[in-house]
């Protein structure tokens, strides 16, 4: 498929943004997940795509947690959450605000962490992926 598309044309930046979540996931290789995930930004900054830029701002923050790189994962996680809002992108701002939560620290991890867990009631508990991460500490967690 990446020899059918133009690196540049309309459509390019969707399948750079698969091809990193492939290398990410399937591949287990965060170095050929970045470079597809820059490309993917970069496309969908040229054709202005917002929905597809806030995943890649999303994923890249990722992978900087990962790496431990905070700064930067905070930063791409919360672009990614503005981006949502701002499109009313409602579904994916539970997963925004629970990614974000997981790069800063208490008390404002806790507040997004609630704020996640209040839209994805809202929601009907959509995405469903999401409920095992926003799930209450267990009682007995706390003390152990």
């Amino acid at each position: 498929a990446a020899a059918l598309i133009a690196p540049g044309a309309e459509g390019r930046a969707l399948l750079d943004f698969r091809r990193g979540l492939l290398a990410e996931n399937l591949t287990r290789s965060p170095q050929a997940a970045r470079a597809a995930y820059r490309r993917a930004h970069a496309g969908a900054t040229a054709h202005a795509e917002p929905l597809l830029l806030s995943f890649t701002w999303r994923h890249l923050a990722g992978l900087a947690l990962r790496e431990g790189e905070l700064t930067e994962a905070r930063h791409g996680f919360a672009e990614s959450l503005r981006i949502r809002e701002e499109l009313g992108y409602l579904v994916g701002t539970a997963p925004a605000l629970a990614s974000l939560a997981d790069a800063e620290s208490e008390p404002e991890a806790s507040r997004l962490r609630e704020e996640a867990r209040r839209l994805f009631r809202l929601l009907g508990g959509v995405p469903t992926w999401l409920a095992r991460q926003l799930a209450p500490p267990a009682a007995g967690a706390a003390t152990a």
